[in-house]
C-alpha cells in the first residue's frame, strides 16, 4: 500500500514538475494593441421657433443646419415623435443632405437611412405642420426633434443599396417602428 501512495505521490510531483518547467520554456511570439473608437458627428443646428401655436394653425417654415461625420457609414436620421405627438395632427420633415431628398412625418415614415462619405454636408430641412384641434397645453423650448445617429436598424442592406446608387424616393425606406 505504501508503494501505490509513493507512486502516487511521485506521479503528481512529476505532472506539475513538467507543467511548470513546460511553462518555463515557452514564449509569446507577437503581440497586440488596439483601440476601438466611435465614429464622431458634429453639428451646426438649425432651430425653428413657431412662436404661439393655436388648433388647426398651419405653417411652413425652413432652415440650415451642418452635418459634419469623420467616417464614412451608414447613418440614420429619426424625427422624435414624444416631443411632436401630443400637439400637431401633421408634422412633416423634408431633408435634402448630399444627393438625398427624404420626407420624415410624425404619423408615417419616422427615420430615414443613408450612406454618407466623411466630410461636412449642409442640411436643407423644410417643416410643415398642422396644430391638432385640441393640442395639449405645453411649453417648448430648444428641444431636439430630429436627430442623427451612426449605423442604422438597415446598415447592411442600406449600405450596399446606396453605394449602387443614390436614393431619391420617399418609399425606400420602409418603417420598422
Amino acid at each position: 500500500m505504501n508503494k501505490l501512495l509513493l507512486l502516487g505521490v511521485l506521479l503528481s510531483t512529476i505532472l506539475v514538475g513538467g507543467v511548470v518547467i513546460g511553462e518555463e520554456i515557452s514564449g509569446s511570439l507577437g503581440t497586440i494593441s488596439y483601440n476601438v473608437t466611435s465614429p464622431t458627428i458634429q453639428t451646426t443646428l438649425a432651430s425653428f421657433n413657431l412662436g404661439n401655436l393655436t388648433a388647426g394653425q398651419k405653417g411652413t417654415l425652413t432652415e440650415n443646419a451642418t452635418l459634419t461625420v469623420s467616417a464614412n457609414g451608414t447613418y440614420t436620421l429619426k424625427l422624435k415623435e414624444d416631443v411632436l405627438g401630443d400637439v400637431f395632427s401633421e408634422f412633416n420633415v423634408t431633408i435634402h443632405i448630399a444627393n438625398y431628398t427624404f420626407t420624415l412625418s410624425l404619423h408615417g415614415t419616422e427615420h430615414y437611412t443613408l450612406y454618407l462619405s466623411k466630410g461636412t454636408y449642409t442640411v436643407n430641412i423644410k417643416i410643415s405642420y398642422v396644430v391638432s384641434q385640441n393640442p395639449e397645453a405645453k411649453s417648448v423650448s430648444n428641444i431636439p426633434f430630429l436627430m442623427v445617429k451612426y449605423g442604422g436598424e438597415q446598415q447592411a442592406q442600406q449600405t450596399q443599396t446606396a453605394e449602387h446608387g443614390k436614393k431619391h424616393h420617399d418609399d425606400d425606406n420602409e418603417q420598422d417602428d
